[in-house]
């Protein structure tokens, strides 16, 4: 009976420690930005869900400054009546400036936030995050940390992003010889969306590469599934080719094709494992969606005439982006864990790698196959 008693009394403590969250007390965060302010402080940017019995779910900006980014989370909870919680968080947006100066801590508080999970999205905007998470949407009732995973996450599935994941971040950040790369979003034509990638030395932000090249870093990184790209290749090959009306009023230079249901695989070979030589083979089985000239595809000599103007096209452009990644010091492909992997697991410091992926060299062979063709424009 004692013993009885006691486990009761003990139940009865439990039950007065739990606390009860009433949903329309709560401001659900779905997305938060940080900016550089002045004097050192961040300004911090979130957005929030309210909910209200009598009327429907209602959106809400707070933007404060603070030291830390919990010292802005407690500012923010004096300018609301509804108590933030994180565990609906979906995006965090680091404003260019900022991100120029390194995003490591800011990233660290979010992974040790035990409600928020490690698939949230991280993403760099390219003027403030500010702007970007007050941008009024067209559509009604409008939330923009919906509005942006959706459309991050869309862009996921469709082969055209890496996910940008919190987990994907902190292991590429803690990792020597790989480099992390977020998508960069801005405002163009009073749209809200995906221009270009913001490409990182460790946790700081150094370049910014243009959507249409993400193509080719994408495809060193992970096997496409149902990928696409626009391409232009030299029309000089193919004027034998075109219609006597076509060569006549012809000032274009360039046949323009878009190849899409892209499947590739690389691989990445060092046949002197101590020269950071790498030999790049990236296979790629693609449809012809469209193209800008019209041409006979029946016949097999155009096809083939095709695949290897796209393979000169694809080796002349991952070369140009590998050069460009080598200058600005960043290395989102993971050459780096490459050249440790054959050396046998041998540890390098990230200032040791620095300096061998300067003299790195790239040979780039492309081997195209155009299983399909689509339709002709």
């Amino acid at each position: 009976m004692k013993i009885l008693c006691i486990l009761f009394s003990s139940m009865l403590l439990l039950t007065g420690c739990l606390e009860t969250k009433y949903l329309e007390k709560l401001g659900l965060i779905t997305a938060v930005g940080y900016d550089k302010a002045d004097d050192d402080k961040i300004k911090g940017t979130t957005v929030l869900y309210q909910f209200n019995p009598s009327m429907d779910e209602v959106e809400k900006t707070l933007t404060t400054t603070a030291r830390t980014s919990k010292g802005v989370r407690l500012s923010q909870n004096l300018d609301t009546d509804h108590k933030l919680v994180s565990g609906q968080l979906r995006v965090a947006v680091y404003g260019r400036d900022i991100a120029e100066e390194g995003i490591a801590h800011l990233v660290d508080t979010l992974e040790r936030d035990s409600s928020i999970g490690n698939m949230v999205y991280l993403a760099v905007a390219e003027s403030t995050a500010e702007e970007i998470l007050t941008f009024p949407l067209k559509e009604e009732p409008s939330n923009t940390g919906t509005y942006l995973y959706n459309l991050i996450q869309q862009n996921v599935e469709g082969d055209a992003i890496i996910a940008p994941t919190l987990q994907e971040f902190v292991t590429d950040y803690g990792s020597v010889g790989k480099d992390a790369i977020l998508p960069m979003l801005s405002i163009t034509n009073g749209d809200l969306g995906v221009e270009g990638f913001a490409l990182f030395d460790q946790d700081r932000y150094v370049q910014s590469v243009g959507k249409e090249k993400f193509f080719y870093i994408r495809s060193l990184i992970e096997n496409n599934e149902v990928g696409s790209v626009e391409l232009g290749v030299p029309l000089e090959a193919f004027k034998d080719h075109l219609s006597k009306w076509d060569r006549e009023d012809q000032s274009e230079e360039n046949l323009f094709i878009t190849l899409d249901s892209i499947r590739s695989s690389f691989k990445i070979r060092l046949p002197d494992r101590d020269e950071p030589d790498f030999h790049i083979t990236l296979k790629v089985k693609s449809r012809l969606l469209e193209m800008s000239e019209e041409l006979q595809l029946g016949n097999p000599k155009i096809i083939k005439l095709l695949e290897r103007s796209i393979n000169k096209k694809m080796e002349e452009s991952i070369e140009e982006i590998l050069s460009f990644l080598q200058e600005n010091h960043t290395d989102p492909v993971g050459f780096g864990m490459k050249y440790m992997s054959v050396r046998g697991h041998q540890d390098l410091t990230r200032k040791q790698w620095t300096d061998i992926y300067k003299k790195a060299t790239f040979h780039v062979n492309v081997e195209n196959e155009i299983v399909r063709t689509g339709v002709i424009n």
